[in-house]
C-alpha cells in the first residue's frame, strides 16, 4: 500500500473500491485458462469435448493395450489351461467356448466402466474449468474515509470544545 501524503494529513471520504481478488499469478493462471477454453485449438479441451461426446477414437488410446493384452494373454492363457486337460477335443469345447465367451463379456464390461469413468472425469474437468474461469478477479470493498492528522485534530478540539461548553452553560 502506498503513502499518500494528502491522504496521511486531511483523509478522505468514504467511498467503494474494486481490490485484487488474486495474486499476480493467478490472475496469470486464470487468463490462461479462459484463453485454452475460448480458443478452439486447445487440446486438452478438444480431447474432453471428444471424450464427452463419446468419439471412439479419444477412447482408443485407453482401450487398445486393454484389448492387446486380452489378446496376448488372456485369450491364450485360458486355451493352455483347457489345452492341459488331456483330450485333443476340450479346446473346441463348450466348456471352452463359455470361458472365452465370459472373458470376452468381462472385458467388455470393463472397457464401457472405463469408459463412463474417463466421461465422468472429463465432465469433472472440464467444470472445474469453467469455475477457475468464471471465478471474480476483483471485489468491491466499502472505504469508511478517514480524517487524517488534520482532520483528527480538528475533530478531538471540536469534541473538547463541545464538552467544555456543556460545562460551561450547564454547569455540569
Amino acid at each position: 500500500m502506498a503513502f499518500d501524503l494528502m491522504d496521511w494529513l486531511i483523509g478522505h471520504s468514504p467511498e467503494m473500491k474494486q481490490t485484487p481478488t488474486m495474486t499476480e499469478g493467478q490472475q496469470n493462471f486464470q487468463n490462461m485458462l479462459l484463453n485454452m477454453l475460448s480458443t478452439p485449438t486447445g487440446q486438452g479441451f478438444d480431447f474432453l469435448s471428444q471424450l464427452l461426446s463419446g468419439d471412439e477414437n479419444a477412447f482408443k488410446s485407453f482401450e487398445d493395450p486393454i484389448k492387446r493384452q486380452f489378446e496376448q494373454e488372456i485369450v491364450p492363457g485360458i486355451s493352455e489351461r483347457f489345452a492341459g486337460m488331456g483330450s485333443g477335443g476340450a479346446q473346441n469345447s463348450s466348456a471352452m467356448q463359455q470361458t472365452m465367451g465370459q472373458a470376452g463379456k468381462e472385458l467388455s464390461q470393463n472397457l464401457a466402466q472405463m469408459r463412463s469413468g474417463l466421461k465422468m472425469g472429463a465432465l469433472q474437468q472440464l467444470q472445474g474449468l469453467m469455475g477457475l474461469g468464471q471465478q471474480q478477479s476483483l471485489q468491491n470493498v466499502y472505504d469508511p474515509g478517514s480524517y487524517g492528522l488534520i482532520g483528527g485534530m480538528l475533530q478531538g478540539a471540536g469534541e473538547g470544545a463541545g464538552k467544555s461548553g456543556m460545562k460551561y452553560f450547564l454547569g455540569a
